[in-house]
């Protein structure tokens, strides 16, 4: 059997409860590195004037919602209704479209000065990353910023349980920061800056004190290679 599309994969309004209560509940793994990607989002926007930004693929508005009064325009864009119906509670004046902007540019005409992709490109198919890149050049401006991550690093402690899932016979979504460079490359792409952060396996933060977890974080980040075995990344993206 054909494994479904990551673009109908979060059409559930389980799914969308299993974002709110699990994956960033407070103190939750995940909201820690969201902790972490706020300040990178914060040093990225310093001085930028955004006229116009586009989520794409905004979920449940996480992403938007934090970014909205930093900007004069913003228009977050998913497919999942469930996701979008989450979405418009977290926004004050955000507009959002339920739509697939890969099969259906309902953007005729229009350009971003900023455009933002989290939790998308790992885990969509490369079929799929294909064609949202081929849109997101053609809404990028001549000087836009396109800003993604990647959570799930391969060279990242999830090495570990990718050995784990083949033993088993399962598959885990990951991507290396050389197959993300060449899908950008491949798109007209280029790296300006990339952030990491994730160094301690995430069990770890389920057994020891975060605050004593967080410092061994900051410290291997002083190491200018460590970012590479991050198991979140940021890429700061621009149009060649």
């Amino acid at each position: 059997m054909k494994k479904d599309s990551y673009r109908i994969s979060h059409q559930s309004t389980r799914i969308t409860d299993r974002y709110r209560g699990i994956v960033y509940a407070q103190g939750s793994y995940d909201d820690i590195i969201w902790q972490e990607e706020k300040k990178v989002l914060d040093r990225e926007l310093e001085g930028l004037n955004v006229e116009r930004y586009l989520d794409f693929a905004c979920g449940t508005g996480r992403i938007i919602a934090y970014l909205e009064n930093r900007v004069k325009n913003s228009l977050g864009i998913d497919i999942s209704k469930e996701m979008l119906e989450v979405a418009r509670e977290q926004v004050n004046h955000s507009e959002l479209l339920e739509t697939d902007l890969t099969r259906s540019d309902v953007l005729v005409g229009k350009t971003f000065d900023l455009i933002t992709a989290f939790r998308f490109f790992r885990n969509a198919e490369p079929e799929l990353r294909n064609d949202a890149l081929r849109v997101l050049n053609l809404k990028l401006t001549g000087d836009g910023v396109l800003i993604f991550n990647i959570h799930g690093n391969t060279w990242s402690y999830l090495l570990l349980m990718l050995v784990w899932y083949r033993l088993g016979g399962r598959n885990l979504n990951h991507m290396s920061y050389r197959e993300v460079k060449q899908m950008l490359t491949s798109h007209g792409f280029y790296i300006v800056r990339m952030y990491g952060f994730g160094i301690v396996p995430k069990p770890l933060y389920q057994l020891l004190p975060v605050a004593f977890l967080l410092r061994i974080e900051r410290a291997f980040l002083k190491i200018p290679f460590a970012k590479y075995i991050s198991y979140n990344l940021i890429f700061v993206c621009k149009r060649a």
